[in-house]
């Protein structure tokens, strides 16, 4: 044994060691899953190469324009150009598809949050408020920043509609988020202004116009957010809060994401304090925020040292892969982004945002990137198992309605991370309502169905590889029918 590979074994029974010593003994884990395992080390550890570079930044980026170019992905290319339009059309498509969208919540089946049957009544002043509102023939685009973590609605309310009495964690209405610092076009807005129709990178919907702050033309808002990698700050854990000020109230205790993206603060461009402080052991960024009128503005804010965070993009390889997926271990899962909780899809895009890659929204959209993928629809399960053992960490895992990160294979089962609703576990007989980050086994979790996991796979995509790798020799070697 060489003394790299000796030094490597001891820092990893030692961070073991600090991990336990600091564990509790009402951690609950799922079958078959060990403390050791809860630590990205442990896989990496278990990894070929896990420090290798998996892509570079010219491949990233010629995938984001495959992903943007993919009909299937459902993306918005934000930088086409936004000609005037009929407004009068565009409202009454909105109208159209709001009604669309509540038209299914009034069978009796759907509760509003205090646990009435969602009426008619209840909806009729959102419809009318899109309806109402003022529009030209050549209507303009404008184009707005995300001040804060912002909701994306299907409609423009914040009325909840849960499909199950007392389940005020779930709203039908929620499509995504959208994180600090992204762009919107703004192609609508309700009668009073409050909500915009917002498209974003991977879905449109209704934004309340409190969080978006106005561009005085593209060129403002094309500099806002297309800022050069030597300039880059980005968010890699789940979420960090920025201190607390009475000095600076537009920062204050705001919340940044994972896959935030901000333009460091030059050191000329600010005295030696900022807000009354000094910057040691933090990093300085500009923030978005909105003047007293809704314009883009910026203001600096401190980032302190112990917060999760990279200049630039991080180097996409097994080992970041891993860190930065296990930092929200634990966390609520949020359907449809609500709560400022990922969902499944939504936890994988905030993922691969911290190494470039946007990816599309939901499970369906993100299923047909054009990456390199593996159709496990019709293999059996010893087939499947058989293809996983070649797949490396980080690879995105399908089953209907579900998706999840494989991390790798141990004593013959196959491990995920995910942000799950609920799982079957293999012999207890009923559902579990998760409602968060957690790791199991594809072989001893279930469906509702009694199905496992690992026999209801159905697709693996690597998103950082084009979906030219596919067609390489080692690829076909790994399928069952080619060995």
């Amino acid at each position: 044994m060489n003394r790299t590979v000796f030094f490597n074994i001891i820092v990893l029974e030692l961070a073991f060691l600090l991990m336990s010593l600091t564990a509790t003994a009402e951690m609950a884990l799922l079958p078959e899953v060990t403390f050791e395992m809860t630590n990205p080390a442990y896989w990496a550890g278990r990894s070929d190469a896990p420090e290798a570079i998996l892509t570079d930044a010219s491949t990233i980026e010629a995938l984001n324009s495959a992903f943007l170019s993919e009909q299937a992905c459902r993306m918005n290319n934000l930088l086409q150009d936004y000609v005037p339009y009929d407004g009068a059309a565009y409202r009454g498509e909105r109208v159209q598809q709001a009604m669309s969208a509540l038209s299914r919540f009034m069978s009796g089946s759907y509760y509003r949050a205090d646990d009435v049957p969602v009426r008619f009544s209840d909806v009729k002043a959102v419809l009318e408020s899109i309806d109402e509102a003022e529009v030209s023939d050549h209507e303009q685009a404008r184009y707005g920043i995300c001040v804060e973590l912002a909701n994306v609605r299907a409609v423009p309310t914040e009325l909840l509609i849960t499909d199950a009495v007392g389940d005020y964690d779930f709203d039908t209405l929620q499509y995504s988020y959208v994180r600090v610092n992204e762009p919107v076009v703004i192609r609508a807005q309700t009668a009073d202004g409050s909500w915009y129709y917002c498209e974003t990178w991977c879905v449109g919907g209704w934004i309340k116009a409190e969080h978006i702050a106005i561009c005085k033309d593209r060129e403002e808002w094309l500099a806002a957010w297309q800022i050069p990698e030597e300039e880059l700050l980005v968010v890699t854990e789940g979420r960090i809060h920025l201190d607390a000020s009475n000095a600076n109230s537009a920062s204050s205790q705001r919340m940044l994401t994972m896959g935030t993206t901000l333009r460091l603060v030059r050191d000329e461009d600010f005295d030696s304090t900022i807000t009354n402080r000094a910057v040691y052991h933090n990093t300085a960024v500009w923030l978005p925020v909105r003047d007293e009128e809704g314009r883009y503005m910026t203001t600096i804010a401190l980032i302190p040292q112990h917060c999760s965070v990279n200049r630039g993009y991080l180097p996409l390889t097994t080992e970041n892969i891993l860190k930065v997926a296990f930092t929200t271990l634990g966390d609520a899962y949020g359907w449809g982004g609500m709560l400022a909780e990922p969902d499944c899809s939504l936890y994988m895009r905030n993922v691969y945002k911290c190494f470039g890659l946007e990816l599309p929204r939901n499970t369906t959209w993100q299923s047909a990137m054009p990456a390199f993928k593996t159709d496990l629809s019709d293999m059996e399960a010893e087939a499947k198992a058989k293809v996983l053992d070649s797949l490396p960490a980080g690879t995105i895992l399908f089953l209907r309605g579900h998706e999840m990160m494989y991390l790798g294979e141990v004593n013959g089962f196959h491990y995920v991370i995910s942000t799950m609703g609920s799982i079957m576990r293999s012999g207890a007989g009923a559902k579990e309502r998760i409602r968060g980050v957690a790791i199991n086994t594809l072989e001893q979790s279930m469906r509702t169905d009694g199905v496992t996991w690992l026999e209801s796979l159905t697709l693996a995509i690597q998103p950082w590889l084009p979906a030219s790798a596919q067609e390489t020799d080692e690829h076909k070697a790994a399928l069952p029918d080619a060995a």
